[in-house]
């Protein structure tokens, strides 16, 4: 019997009908509390927490329809991250009553620990792994994040989630990708790894080796002909760079 569940990048795929895409991520030691080695208001560190899955979920082309935390803290200190998830979560269309998770009521913690899982149904084909030849990977927003950056919600260099989901909806993005702490560099090559494809970088301003933090930017592929049409549904203070483009590898002899 086949085992319905998979690994494609950090994304966990579930066969069925429809298929489940899962993605999860981690804060610990960025918030409010006297432990914390960066002191980061509550409502910051649960929409950037939630962010990063949500993100992942929606470049694989799967729509997102449940969000669960797992929270370090009493359930009165908890509040402020429960409502903020469940804000972020409905800019992407979740319900308010499809946001759940825990607390931890049993042992007071010094330090915020949050962890976030979201979980998306896909209608569709599965977006990662699917850059073909002479894609052009364009990089909407710009690598940012803290302590070297100023991160905030609302920052006009950050992608919005909103702009992602737009994006994947008009079907011209053939594969699309967060960054994260790696850099651009290696999240561009992993999205031409996956599809069996090289690289060829273009000439662009951006830092190649910077941590994008909380998926400040994204990486997508697209057929060079949907470019302009795909810039118009950005907002025009994001950033947008064509870095590369997706080169077939030489056949081996």
């Amino acid at each position: 019997m086949t085992d319905p569940v998979r690994p494609v990048r950090d994304l966990l795929i579930v066969d069925g009908s429809p298929p489940l895409v899962i993605a999860c991520d981690s804060v610990g030691g960025i918030g409010p509390r006297p432990a914390d080695l960066v002191r980061v208001p509550a409502d910051v560190v649960a929409h950037f927490a939630a962010r990063v899955p949500l993100l992942e979920v929606l470049c694989s082309g799967a729509r997102p329809v449940a969000l669960i935390n797992t929270l370090c803290h009493d359930m009165a200190e908890a509040t402020v991250f429960i409502d903020t998830f469940r804000a972020v979560a409905s800019e992407v269309g979740i319900r308010p009553e499809a946001v759940t998770g825990s607390t931890e009521e049993n042992v007071p913690s010094p330090a915020t620990g949050v962890g976030v899982t979201v979980i998306g149904t896909l209608t569709g084909d599965l977006l990662t792994g699917g850059g073909r030849p002479g894609d052009v990977v364009i990089c909407v927003g710009w690598p940012r994040s803290a302590p070297h950056d100023e991160v905030f919600i609302g920052h006009p260099d950050i992608v919005p989630l909103s702009t992602v989901q737009a994006l994947v909806a008009t079907g011209a993005v053939h594969d699309a990708l967060p960054v994260g702490s790696r850099g651009i560099g290696y999240e561009a090559g992993q999205l031409a790894g996956s599809a069996g494809y090289g690289l060829a970088w273009l000439t662009h301003p951006l830092p190649l080796d910077a941590s994008g933090g909380p998926a400040s930017c994204v990486l997508l592929a697209c057929d060079p002909a949907s470019v302009a049409d795909l810039r118009n549904a950005v907002p025009g203070h994001v950033p947008w760079h064509p870095v590369a483009e997706l080169t077939a590898k030489p056949t081996a002899r």
